[in-house]
């Protein structure tokens, strides 16, 4: 009975210090709890302090920035308005440099009126010194070029009517020394067909007539 009793004694001991011993282990596991919840507790705030002066500077950051560009701003118009405005003055410039003289255009002018009326000689010789004007003259090399292939269709048409035409003269006088009427006479009807108003030719005709009447 004795022994029993010590034995019940000694589990009862075992016992009380198995629930101590869990006790103080639990108590242990919530102050390890305890202490990590307080650190998580604590970068999370530092995280948040941090991410708050980031969103400040940079917030300082954009006014910055802001009034940077709005002082800049002013500065880059009234350049845009000065470069604008000396644009303006070049092209005025150009405009002004490149205005053909009223004595030269009056020449070319001179010079197709009379291509338009036949005048193939008269027009050659205008066209000629209109070239010599446009060469002689203070414009731009581009606006030279245009002037001159203005002309140049006319000017070049003008000059083979009167080759062709004295051609046919010159044979038209060959056959006349040779006494050969008829043959001259178609020569300078040939000439006159390229030139109508080719009056050297003209006056060679009458004669002809005038020779082919003493006949």
């Amino acid at each position: 009975m004795k022994t029993r009793s010590i034995l019940i004694f000694m589990i009862i001991l075992v016992l009380i210090a198995t629930l101590s011993f869990t006790g103080a282990c639990k108590d242990e596991s919530r102050d390890k709890e305890a202490a990590a919840g307080q650190e998580n507790i604590k970068d999370e705030t530092s995280e948040g302090e941090t991410k708050e002066v980031a969103e400040v500077d940079e917030e300082a950051s954009d006014e910055e920035e802001a009034e940077e560009n709005a002082a800049e701003g002013p500065a880059d118009a009234e350049e845009s308005s000065e470069s604008a405005e000396e644009e303006t003055i070049q092209e005025g410039e150009t405009e002004k440099e490149t205005e053909i003289p009223e004595e030269l255009m009056l020449k070319i002018e001179k010079a197709d009126g009379l291509f338009g009326e036949g005048l193939y000689a008269e027009a050659s010789k205008e066209y000629r010194n209109a070239q010599i004007a446009i060469d002689g003259s203070d414009l731009p090399d581009e606006v030279k070029e245009g002037l001159l292939e203005s002309i140049y269709e006319n000017y070049n048409n003008a000059q083979n009517i009167i080759e062709n035409a004295r051609m046919h003269h010159k044979n038209a006088m060959n056959l006349i020394y040779e006494k050969r009427y008829e043959e001259a006479e178609a020569e300078l009807r040939a000439a006159l067909e390229i030139y109508p108003k080719y009056q050297t030719a003209i006056e060679a005709l009458e004669s002809l007539e005038d020779i082919k009447g003493l006949q």
